[in-house]
């Protein structure tokens, strides 16, 4: 049967994984299945499991008569597709994932977090422009003998055994003959070691050689984890994760300033102790800062797994998402009666004393501060636990105000709140203060993530996890929708 004669003439069949693997797994789905839903981390894991060893196709079975809202979820994936053979995928997982009603109010919710063109997304839908598809994959189906869902095919033969990880992984690594795969699952603690083994992202949870300790490799594959979990979210929930962090960060501020404040004869540095208390919140609590979680996406890049526009288009929301959160965040404290009068003088002592460095000492420093926030973010990945982590960013920290270092984000609030004050312009914060400065935090991270943790590893692709394919040099550089429309006319 041909299977790709439809979508406008892309193609039809909805993959993950390698187009060549020796085993594929078509999946016959309908997205109000309630059996379906609770097999969908099950296929994940086997996805995560066998990485570029298999083939995952998933095709539509809507039961309307059990499901009435089966054929418009189909309708909404295939909507999605059409803006992106990745945003299929995105969509599925959501509606997968969902507890509510896939009603065209939830469907929309899913589609802005995606960042579809939304009112392209519902005309598609209500116009039913991809029946087509929808009807080409239920008589597929039937072809196949399809009575219900999920129903499975494992290279061509229909699977009946129990919808059951172990039994599903069974079946996949004797259709492939992984000898490997079999082995483990005769081992008698294998249920154990797939839990503890592996995230739910494939990156591993304990290590090679000493079970809490990390290899070099491994933490390299933990931030890819994270990275990965990172650059493809909604411009909505980086924006406001991003607003969040700017101002959270002004909890840094404020406990520097009453610190100083309290003890103002101190020649120890007392005033610092408390500054790194904005970075363990907005860590811990896994809010979006720049410099921080921004980081992490470097090491996708690097590998040729994300493309430079979507790194600078993460960078670009995170960035002014932070910057809106300080300037609300020390209006708030420079209007109101929350400073003492003492406190007041000392924060502005503090915003002052950063504007007395030259562009290209501040540039130094902030270099040097980027150094040491890459180092925080590569060793709270090979920490296994909440106090650790906690340590680590204490630690990391409070050198940069001890050593008279400057974060962007920080910086940004101290000078923000001169402004408020009236001792200093919007000049002062952009230009004089925040250029150089994150040009130094950018720099410092960049290098330390590329010359020191890329150069000391050796196996950095998450040997279990296969959803991020290798970028051409051109899609690396132009990203996946740009490199494909100069591709298309240097094909005409």
């Amino acid at each position: 049967m041909d299977r790709k004669s439809y979508n406008n003439g892309s193609e039809v069949e909805h993959i993950r994984g390698a187009r060549e693997a020796p085993v594929t797994i078509i999946e016959y789905g309908d997205f109000e299945c309630p059996s379906c839903k609770d097999l969908f981390p099950v296929l994940r894991r086997i996805q995560n499991k066998l990485g570029d060893r298999l083939k995952f196709v998933f095709r539509h079975y809507p039961l309307v008569d059990q499901h009435t809202l089966a054929y418009q979820s189909a309708q909404a994936a295939e909507a999605a597709a059409a803006q992106g053979s990745e945003k299929f995928w995105q969509m599925h997982d959501l509606m997968y994932k969902s507890d509510k009603a896939l009603k065209l109010d939830t469907l929309k919710e899913f589609a802005e977090e995606i960042d579809l063109n939304v009112d392209k997304f519902v005309e598609d839908i209500n116009d039913g422009v991809h029946k087509n598809k929808i009807e080409h994959d239920i008589k597929s189906g039937k072809d196949d003998g399809v009575s219900g869902t999920p129903m499975f095919l494992i290279n061509g033969e229909i699977y009946q055994g129990p919808l059951k990880y172990e039994a599903l992984l069974e079946e996949v690594a004797k259709a492939g003959d992984y000898k490997d795969i079999i082995k483990s699952l005769t081992h008698q603690n294998y249920k154990i070691r797939e839990t503890i083994d592996r995230s739910k992202r494939g990156a591993p949870a304990a290590g090679q050689a000493v079970r809490d300790r990390f290899s070099s490799d491994e933490i390299f594959q933990r931030v890819m984890a994270s990275a990965d979990e990172e650059i493809d979210r909604g411009t909505r929930l980086l924006f406001f994760s991003g607003l969040a962090a700017g101002l959270i960060i002004g909890a840094s501020f404020f406990a520097r300033v009453i610190m100083t404040t309290a003890y103002p004869n101190d020649t120890v540095g007392l005033g610092n102790l408390l500054y790194p208390v904005g970075f363990v919140a907005i860590v811990l609590g896994g809010y979006q800062l720049f410099t921080e979680n921004t980081l992490t996406p470097i090491t996708l890049v690097l590998t040729r797994r994300a493309s430079l526009p979507s790194l600078l288009r993460l960078w670009g929301i995170v960035l002014f998402a932070n910057i809106s959160g300080a300037a609300i965040g020390a209006l708030l404290f420079a209007n109101t009666d929350v400073l003492s009068s003492e406190a007041a003088k000392t924060a502005a002592e503090i915003g002052e004393h950063a504007l007395s460095y030259s562009a290209s000492t501040l540039f130094n420093k902030a270099t040097i501060a980027g150094g040491l926030v890459a180092t925080m973010v590569w060793l709270v990945h090979a920490a296994r636990d909440t106090i650790s982590r906690l340590f680590i960013i204490y630690m990391t920290m409070i050198l940069i105000p001890a050593g008279e270092l400057f974060h962007c984000v920080v910086g940004a609030f101290e000078i923000f709140y001169l402004v408020y004050q009236g001792t200093a312009s919007l000049y002062d914060v952009f230009i004089n203060f925040f250029a150089p400065v994150v040009a130094g935090n950018v720099t410092g991270g960049i290098l330390f993530v590329s010359f020191v943790n890329y150069a000391m590893t050796s196996k950095r692709d998450i040997p279990t996890y296969n959803f991020r394919k290798k970028l051409s040099i051109t899609e690396w550089f132009l990203g996946e929708k740009l490199a494909e429309k100069v591709s298309g006319k240097e094909g005409e």
